[in-house]
């Protein structure tokens, strides 16, 4: 079955709301952050073996080789699991620290480097985008706040080919970032009027961050966030990187249960801003307890991280969705890279998916509770992948009771 990594990530997010109790509100009014609620989450052996059931089913049915889950509350690891294989022709065990591509997972630490610059006077997020990459001066103004909350309209040409680089090695995010600048159809709708999920946003915000660092995307997020945080084994990946633990990505073959062949070639590098990042299971809840306790920049940011993306005349950018097919996000809002749930749920909480070429992944932190869950898988994206069975065992089984 073919699905779409936008279709899927807005398909999923119809389990955000409705897993926990829910209380009665009809006004957008997010609460003060963070909100802590009280009791500790219980993950006792059923817990565990409702998790290890549910990633077991999702590699006999075929979705992927490998599945790497972990949870977290505020830094303290309640659960870590490995199944399956990470390399099907060495037939290695998957282990707590491999690396997988982790798609588009990336767009948040994007945001945190753009927001981080903002932070040290750098930019103001309703700067246009073309103050600092001038070949957009001549297309309809946008700003960085509209690239952020995917309502910039920019054009997302997902069918273009990637092919292996030449001796230059893979095109920068400001090459690229000129490229969708030149794209015969630069929009899909008027800037600010309308919401959809596109890569090119994301690939213009990598542009913007290797102008003012005045180095490479992958420099400037070592620098900013991964060297200060600690996260060791998290980087922007290329093709050509030799990495220890490097898991295999893989596509299912179609007809022939649990067959699998290696992933399509793709370039990740020039997934850049929009995909481009390897990470593990660990380093994953780390980076969500450190940036909700203000460890990469203060709360003010963190809560403009946090903040639904609006149009231009005033609505939540959800009140007008471009596409029909994302009907499915319901009152769920997409903020700057991540997905913040409506607060007519009882606990608040943020998600996002990642798939790319061979690996799927999804970040779900309830803020209030502390509560982190990564699940990693080594196949392309598909129905038979653990998210919506391991994410309900956590949100009904693991997360503390609301008063």
């Amino acid at each position: 079955m073919s699905l779409s990594r936008r279709r899927f990530l807005g398909g999923s997010v119809m389990l955000t709301a409705g897993l926990a109790s829910r209380f009665s509100s009809n006004l957008h009014v997010w609460p003060a952050w963070p909100l802590v609620w009280p009791g500790e989450p219980v993950l006792d052996d059923d817990v565990s073996s409702a998790i290890d059931a549910a990633a077991r089913a999702s590699i006999e049915a075929g979705a992927c080789p490998g599945i790497s889950v972990r949870i977290a509350r505020r830094g303290r690891t309640l659960l870590s699991r490995s199944y399956g294989l990470a390399n099907l022709e060495t037939n290695s065990a998957l282990t707590a620290d491999g690396i997988f591509r982790i798609g588009s997972l990336t767009k948040q630490f994007t945001a945190a480097l753009i927001l981080q610059l903002a932070s040290r006077g750098r930019l103001a997020l309703d700067d246009a985008a073309s103050r600092y990459l001038p070949f957009f001066t001549m297309a309809r103004p946008f700003t960085i706040r509209e690239l952020l909350t995917h309502t910039a309209g920019l054009h997302s040409d997902e069918q273009r080919s990637s092919c292996p680089t030449g001796p230059a090695g893979p095109r920068s995010q400001v090459q690229l970032a000129r490229e969708i600048a030149a794209q015969q159809q630069l929009f899909d709708f008027a800037p600010g009027t309308a919401w959809l999920y596109s890569n090119a946003n994301y690939i213009v915000l990598g542009a913007i961050v290797e102008t003012l660092a005045a180095r490479p995307l992958a420099d400037a997020a070592s620098a900013m966030i991964f060297e200060p945080l600690a996260l060791r084994r998290t980087a922007f990946d290329t093709s050509a990187a030799v990495v220890a633990g490097r898991v295999a990505g893989y596509a299912p073959t179609a007809g022939r249960p649990r067959a699998f062949v290696h992933a399509p070639f793709l370039e990740v590098a020039e997934a850049g801003g929009a995909g481009a990042m390897r990470s593990t299971a660990a380093d994953l809840c780390e980076w969500h307890h450190a940036l909700f306790t203000n460890r990469l920049f203060d709360a003010h940011y963190v809560k403009l991280m946090l903040t639904p993306g609006r149009l231009r005349d005033g609505r939540l950018s959800g009140r007008n969705r471009f596409s029909a097919d994302d009907a499915s996000y319901g009152d769920t809002q997409y903020a700057m890279g991540l997905l913040v749930s409506p607060p007519s749920d009882a606990h608040r909480g943020v998600i996002h998916y990642g798939a790319i070429n061979g690996f799927a992944a999804c970040l779900e932190t309830f803020t209030d509770a502390g509560l982190t869950t990564v699940i990693l898988c080594n196949g392309d994206i598909g129905p038979d992948m653990p998210f919506r069975a391991v994410r309900r065992v956590v949100a009904e089984r693991v997360l503390p009771s609301a008063p």
